[in-house]
């Protein structure tokens, strides 16, 4: 896939993403409510979106560094850089939620 055509997808999601969060914190400071899941998925996809706009795909890093990844398969595939992103984008999920749920 083109490195744009990553790049545009990550930007997407950051800002469909960032638009719900933000509906989240607004149900939950004028309506008293907010829906747990929603509170938790969205942080997250926003904190991916930001990683697909800012670093090439797992696959792509792994190709351009010359390794041959003809027997990864799945979980194998993903390196260093997006096992870091995928934790920043769980607390983040956990910080929203325990935020959210404070009020």
């Amino acid at each position: 896939m083109p490195r744009w055509k990553q790049q545009l997808g990550g930007l997407l999601c950051a800002l469909l993403s960032a638009g719900f969060t933000g509906w989240s914190w607004y149900t939950a400071f004028y309506e008293g409510y907010f829906y747990r899941k929603a509170s938790m998925i969205f942080p997250a996809f926003f904190v991916l979106g930001l990683g697909m706009i800012l670093f090439p795909g797992y696959k792509e890093e792994r190709i351009a560094r010359g390794e041959d990844i003809s027997q990864m398969r799945g979980w194998k595939l993903i390196t260093p850089r997006w096992w870091a992103i995928i934790v920043l984008a769980l607390v983040a999920a956990g910080v929203n939620y325990i935020l959210l749920s404070s009020l």
